[in-house]
């Protein structure tokens, strides 16, 4: 069974007050998410297909290139974006 994704861009993943949060964002400066376009709060799990890069520390982790992201039952999942999607960081057309 395939998932479709609900957003399309580079996820970056911190915390706050404890929990776990996955922001979807158009591109990433200075180590920081630019033009968030969904937040996922308070995640339970994230699960990061073997194939996404994650650079920064614990506080800011974030992917090189642009992710799917989905969520599940309060299980956030990150996937590379594939050519037959035809899409890019937040969903614009390549």
């Amino acid at each position: 069974m395939s998932i479709t994704p609900t957003n399309h861009g580079y996820a970056y993943i911190f915390e706050n007050e404890g929990a776990v949060n996955v922001a979807v964002c158009s591109r990433i400066e200075n180590e920081k998410p630019v033009g968030v376009i969904a937040i996922h709060f308070r995640t339970k799990q994230i699960k990061v297909d073997s194939t996404i890069q994650l650079v920064g520390d614990k506080g800011g982790r974030y992917s090189t290139a642009p992710v799917a992201v989905y969520g599940e039952d309060q299980v956030i999942h990150l996937r590379m974006v594939t050519a037959a999607e035809g899409l890019t960081a937040a969903g614009l057309p390549s």
